[in-house]
């Protein structure tokens, strides 16, 4: 069996439901105009995984070990709409599923009320120690 299961189970640490809005503001440094070759004042698509993600980890945190964090492993989103450089970001993350060290949480991100992301976004629970070795 594996020793770290048996010291840091994952069962009942995390409550399928438990849920989290931060708000996000979008500044001209992460738009696409900042970081590609499309001259638009728009949130990048890689900001917006990043706070989707972001977003996750702050829910995810309270129920990790001082030895603990969690690491993305999936993101399935779709991009519906954008957010100009000015606005403001909503994003909603929501734990649906605990498979193991694997945590499942339904995303959303929303301008306004415009819906500008869906999905789901995955992450691993893993111990810190593990990014602790030397290269050899």
């Amino acid at each position: 069996m594996n020793e770290t299961a048996i010291r840091h189970p994952i069962d009942g640490r995390f409550e399928i439901g438990l849920s989290l809005t931060k708000t996000w503001p979008v500044d001209e440094s992460i738009t696409v105009g900042a970081h590609g070759t499309v001259p638009l004042p728009v949130l990048a698509t890689p900001h917006l995984i990043f706070m989707l993600e972001d977003t996750c980890v702050l829910l995810a945190r309270p129920g990790l070990s001082s030895e603990e964090e969690t690491v993305g492993t999936a993101v399935h989103i779709d991009h519906l709409a954008g957010a100009r450089a000015g606005d403001t970001v909503d994003v909603f993350a929501q734990l649906v599923t605990v498979r193991g060290r694997r945590l499942v949480f339904r995303v959303e991100a929303r301008n306004g009320k415009t819906v500008i992301a869906r999905g789901l976004h995955e992450r691993a629970v893993v111990e810190l120690r593990q990014f602790d070795a030397s290269p050899g």
